[in-house]
C-alpha cells in the first residue's frame, strides 16, 4: 500500500507543479490528433485497412509530431523532447525535470502495460517524489483512449516506482480547448500532412492520393 505522504506529493507534482496550460496543450493535442487521423483516414480510402489502419492511422505518429512542433515552437510551454530509439514515441519533458510519455490504453484505472523503458522510468519517483530540490526529476504518464477517433478519456497521472499503480491520475479531458486545437490545426496542420505522407511511404511503400 502507498504511504499518505507518498499520494500526497503525487498530488503536488500534478495539482500544483505542473501547470493547467500544460495540461491544456497535452490534451488538446491528442484531441487534435484524433480529429487529424479521422479526416485523413476518410480522406484517403487507398490507406490500408487492417486494424483501423495500423492501430487508427497512425495516430501515435500524428500525435507525437504535434506535441513536438508545439515544443519546437512554442517556447513559453517549457516543453522540450528527446528522440528515442526504434519506433518509440518521443520523450517529452516540462521543465527539464518532469519526463512524459504518452500511451493510448483502454483502462484508465489500470497503467498501461509494463515495459522496461516504463518500469525504469518510474523508479525516478521512488526518490524525486521527496526530495527537498525543487528541481529534481520525476516521471508521469498520459494515458488516452478512443472509439473510432472519438475520444473515450485523456488522463494525466504519476505511477508509483515499482510500477504497479498510479499513485495519482487526473482525467484531463476537461481541459481540452477549442481555441488551441483550432491554433494547432492552422499552424501544424499543413506540415503534418507531408510528414505523414513520409511516414506511410516508408511504412507500406504507399503515396497518399492528392
Amino acid at each position: 500500500m502507498f504511504t499518505t505522504n507518498e499520494v500526497k506529493q503525487a498530488e503536488k507534482i500534478l495539482y500544483e507543479v505542473l501547470p493547467p496550460r500544460i495540461k491544456q496543450i497535452f490534451a488538446s493535442a491528442i484531441y487534435c490528433g484524433m480529429k487529424q487521423a479521422e479526416s485523413i483516414w476518410r480522406e484517403h480510402p487507398e490507406l490500408p485497412k487492417h486494424g483501423r489502419y495500423n492501430a487508427g492511422c497512425q495516430l501515435r505518429f500524428i500525435i507525437s509530431y504535434l506535441l513536438t512542433e508545439i515544443a519546437d515552437n512554442e517556447l513559453t510551454a517549457r516543453l522540450t523532447y528527446t528522440e528515442a530509439a526504434g519506433n518509440t514515441s518521443p520523450v517529452l519533458w516540462w521543465d527539464s525535470r518532469i519526463k512524459i510519455q504518452v500511451k493510448k490504453h483502454n483502462k484508465p484505472e489500470e497503467l498501461p502495460k509494463e515495459t522496461a523503458d516504463r518500469a525504469s522510468n518510474a523508479k525516478h519517483n521512488q526518490g524525486s517524489l521527496f526530495e527537498a530540490d525543487e528541481f529534481a526529476e520525476c516521471y508521469a504518464l498520459i494515458s488516452y483512449d478512443h472509439k473510432e477517433f472519438k475520444c473515450k478519456y485523456i488522463q494525466i497521472g504519476i505511477p508509483d516506482a515499482n510500477y504497479t499503480q498510479w499513485l495519482k491520475a487526473e482525467r484531463i479531458e476537461d481541459y481540452i480547448d477549442m481555441d488551441v486545437v483550432e491554433n494547432i490545426n492552422k499552424n501544424y496542420s499543413k506540415s503534418l500532412e507531408s510528414a505523414f505522407s513520409e511516414e506511410i511511404t516508408k511504412q507500406f511503400g504507399l503515396t497518399l492520393n492528392e
